[in-house]
Formats: C-alpha cells, structure tokens, sequence
C-alpha cells in the first residue's frame, strides 16, 4: 500500500475564497523557490513559498501509527508518502526521492531492514533515515540497537510528542 499525503506549509490558505489548500501533485518533483497548491474549495492554483517543507517516507505496518506520523507531519506543512512495506517503499523513494525516511524497524514487510538501509543508502547515499521502534526491549534486544547497518542513524521512540517528531525530522534533514 502506497498513500501519499499534501499538506501547505504553514498557515496557508485560498487567497481567493480563504479554504483549505493541498500541493499541485505536478509540483511535487520541482526545485523552485515555491511550490503549486490547488485550493479544495473554488479550484483555483496558487503558489505558496517551498520554506521548511520536506518529503518524508513514512513505512510502518500499523495504519494507526502510519495515520499518525502522517497527521503530525501533514499539519506541519510536510508531504508525506506513507507504505506498509519496505520494498514498497524503495520504489517510492526511485519515483520520488524523500527528504527523510521514517522506518518502523519491527514491521519491515517484504524487505529485511537491513538489506531496505543498504539498497536504500546505495541508491541514495545522502538519504536521512529515522529508526522508529515502540517497545525499548523485544525479547531482551533493544530493536533500534539490534539492526546493522543502522549505526549513526536517528532514532525514536512510540509513544512520541509532536514536538519531538517535528525535532527529529528538521534534525535529520540539518
């Protein structure tokens, strides 16, 4: 499953009917200094500034812990693109590479997660990867710990504060 969510950054809104606005999914692959948004309400296009915004891969098994990673991202202004799986998600990162990736390394899916981080950091060497786990022991390991390759990469822990997720996301793309 491969879902994607558009959020504006910041408080933006319709300039011409003030409604609620998401990214032009044209603009999504462009470098420029601001981005398409299509207004929900009238249609119309607008342009918003880029700013602080970031692509961010959310992989995770659970849909309610997906929902809400995408939820606290999505209303900080950030595009996400959320999978169940992590060969999924490394067909999305070649479609469209992100900025950040957040992993749940105890539900990997098809892929090992070490062999998603060494074809991941392959393919995309300066990829920004957070570890996400919920439970700091699973049968006396520490998850976050007990994945190689995964040396040097942010982590984090369920359950987690919006402020600390926010945090964790600017950190890793700093």
């Amino acid at each position: 499953m491969l879902r994607t969510g558009f959020a504006a950054p910041g408080p933006v809104s319709c300039p011409a009917c003030g409604g609620r606005v998401a990214f032009d999914p044209a603009e999504r692959g462009s470098t420029g200094g601001a981005r398409g948004v299509v207004c929900h309400g009238c249609g119309r296009a607008a342009m918003v500034p880029r700013a602080w915004a970031a692509r961010v891969l959310v992989t995770a098994k659970d849909p309610a812990l997906r929902n809400l990673l995408r939820d606290i991202l999505a209303g900080a202004g950030h595009e996400v693109v959320e999978t169940d799986d992590t060969s999924v998600a490394l067909a999305a990162c070649g479609a469209a590479p992100a900025d950040v990736v957040i992993l749940d390394v105890l539900s990997p899916g098809r892929m090992p997660v070490k062999e998603f981080n060494r074809q991941l950091r392959s393919s995309y060497p300066n990829a920004h990867i957070v570890a996400l786990a919920g439970r700091s022991s699973y049968a006396g390991v520490d998850p976050l710990m007990a994945v190689p390759g995964m040396e040097g990469v942010r982590s984090i822990r369920v359950p987690i504060s919006r402020e600390t997720l926010l945090k964790t996301v600017e950190e890793a793309r700093a």
